[in-house]
């Protein structure tokens, strides 16, 4: 992660511009033009920095100085920001595990080798355990932080600070999660005997 963090940065940043200016006109959820559009550029905005996030922790773990996002990349961040929103939209309580899910599956691509961070509960079933349940409550803080948030500071400033946080948690823990399943297993298999 030390590797990538200029561009960690410049990709959590850009975001949280991009969500605090789609937060600034004050639009209300409706069926409205301008309401549709500024959530699919808060969504699309969303999954190009997964994109870059993806891709540069997958660059970082392997070694390499700076990687092009595959398409790989692409679609799974874009199911991911899709999961997520829907998971929100049926309950709050959603969100938590469904971001957990999330970022095992990024880190799943970012791995490169096609594996899964579900894999990794096979490998270091309490390292695994411990990052989940990390994941989780670190998750959750920070969706609660946010709704209360919303109590004292609103509009752009709100959203700028919301995603700011949520983008480095995210991108930290995308990391974590990548190392944990690039992690050669301690154990040997009984076919390797």
């Amino acid at each position: 992660m030390a590797r990538g963090w200029p561009v960690f940065v410049v990709a959590v940043v850009g975001n949280a511009v991009v969500q605090s200016a789609t937060a600034a006109p004050f639009a209300t959820p409706s069926t409205a033009l301008a309401f549709v559009a500024l959530a699919l550029v808060s969504a699309s905005s969303c999954g190009a920095a997964l994109i870059v996030i993806v891709a540069e922790v997958r660059a970082s773990a392997s070694g390499a100085r700076r990687s092009r996002p595959r398409w790989a990349e692409g679609a799974a961040a874009f199911v991911v920001v899709l999961a997520v929103a829907l998971a929100g939209l049926a309950s709050l309580w959603l969100v938590p595990p469904a971001m957990t899910i999330a970022l095992g599956v990024l880190a799943g691509v970012a791995s490169g080798d096609g594996s899964t961070a579900f894999a990794a509960f096979r490998r270091t079933p309490l390292r695994a355990a411990a990052l989940a349940l990390t994941t989780l409550l670190a998750v959750g803080l920070l969706w609660i932080g946010a709704l209360l948030l919303g109590f004292f500071v609103t509009g752009w400033l709100a959203a700028a600070l919301t995603w700011l946080a949520f983008g480095a948690l995210g991108t930290a823990l995308l990391s974590a999660w990548t190392s944990l399943v690039m992690r050669p297993s301690l154990f040997v298999s009984p076919e390797g005997v």
